[in-house]
């Protein structure tokens, strides 16, 4: 997960300007509103293709600790570096 959608105290943040999308960026073409509707859209869409399992990193240490403080049983929370992610799901889908 990139730095434009974060977890804070008081749920999911979007942070306009990490987004590199021209068009999201733009406050005249997507207002703050429906900016925070797309970029959740696009992860959910995202991070529901997975068909044999997912691999989550998030950019934003905050979120990542969300992330490893809420794992339910049989969840798999670990730290690693986003190239070691990659690598591995890479080798799932051989």
């Amino acid at each position: 997960m990139g730095p434009d959608l974060v977890w804070r105290a008081n749920g999911w943040a979007t942070v306009r300007a990490a987004n590199k999308d021209p068009d999201f960026r733009n406050r005249m073409k997507v207002d703050d509103l429906e900016f925070g509707r797309l970029i959740r859209n696009v992860y959910k869409v995202l991070l529901t293709r997975g068909l044999s399992g997912t691999i989550i990193y998030s950019t934003d240490e905050e979120t990542r600790d969300s992330f490893a403080a809420s794992s339910r049983v049989g969840s798999r929370v670990e730290s690693c570096d986003p190239r070691d992610a990659i690598r591995a799901s890479r080798l799932a889908l051989r």
